[in-house]
């Protein structure tokens, strides 16, 4: 018995240390990127560190990993603990961002990991359709929670992006997903504005030197936001001039889609 269980041990050891070189690899790669000050080399770095974090997070007890280790991977739970989302950025010489994303969907125990892949560079994402997770724009999300529409289930992500050197955009991102976990699409007309058609995605483009608060209320079912204004009415449209006006907006979320709500009071919220 004793032979077997020293058998049993010596097998799950290089499991063991491979995982740990692995993180200890993707720790290298973040400080790196972070030292590196050409943008080209930093490109082909973060190129790696994509297929090291692929690699890791195909081991599917990395979703109840906490990885502390690595902080500079975001990572965030849905409010269910069935979604789990890791993003990363870095800056370039001209003010712009790289990203990098995974998003792991627990069924039944089951864990499906699908990557977030950038055509070609960042950008503004479209209000009005959806896209696949080969079409992302770049984003760091920061808080996911589950939404259910009758008898479907959808998830809301909120995010942060530093698009270029003038602006800056939040968004609030609904992601379906699969029967068998597979990230469907990003994006799903719930968004009711008066006067307004329905769109897929919210985003809230403004001046990069601008705080901006987008969260959720999850007591009164409410996502609250900045409204966002033009310094002058000369710049109307132009959203490098934009930012909070202290007056707040909000998504309120009733059977499923969510209604907009204009001027609420958030000192309380």
């Amino acid at each position: 018995m004793k032979h077997i269980l020293i058998v049993i041990a010596w097998l799950f050891v290089p499991f063991f240390i491979i995982k740990g070189d692995s993180i200890s690899d993707i720790r290298q790669l973040f400080d790196s990127i972070k030292e590196c000050r050409i943008d080209s080399i930093k490109i082909e770095l973060n190129k790696k560190l994509n297929n090291r974090i692929d690699s890791l997070l195909q081991d599917p007890t990395s979703f109840n990993h906490s990885f502390d280790s690595l902080p500079y991977l975001g990572k965030i739970y849905s409010d269910d603990h069935l979604v789990k989302i890791y993003t990363w950025s870095f800056p370039l010489e001209d003010k712009t961002f790289q990203y990098g994303g995974f998003i792991q969907y627990n069924s039944k125990g089951k864990i499906t990991t699908t990557p977030l892949i950038i055509p070609s560079m960042p950008q503004l994402p479209p209000e009005d359709k959806k896209i696949d997770a080969k079409h992302w724009y770049g984003a760091l999300y920061y808080k996911i929670l589950k939404v259910k529409k009758k008898r479907e289930t959808y998830y809301i992500a909120l995010g942060w992006s530093g698009l270029n050197a003038a602006t800056d955009f939040k968004v609030i991102e609904p992601l379906q997903f699969s029967k068998n976990g597979q990230l469907q699409a990003m994006g799903k007309m719930v968004f009711k504005e008066t006067g307004k058609k329905a769109c897929h995605r919210i985003v809230m483009e403004y001046n990069s030197k601008g705080k901006v608060t987008l969260d959720y209320n999850p007591h009164e079912g409410l996502i609250i936001f900045d409204h966002l204004s033009p310094i002058e009415p000369i710049y109307t449209g132009i959203r490098s001039y934009y930012g909070p006006d202290f007056t707040y907006d909000a998504f309120k979320l009733k059977k499923g889609d969510w209604y907009f709500t204009e001027n609420i009071d958030a000192r309380n919220r």
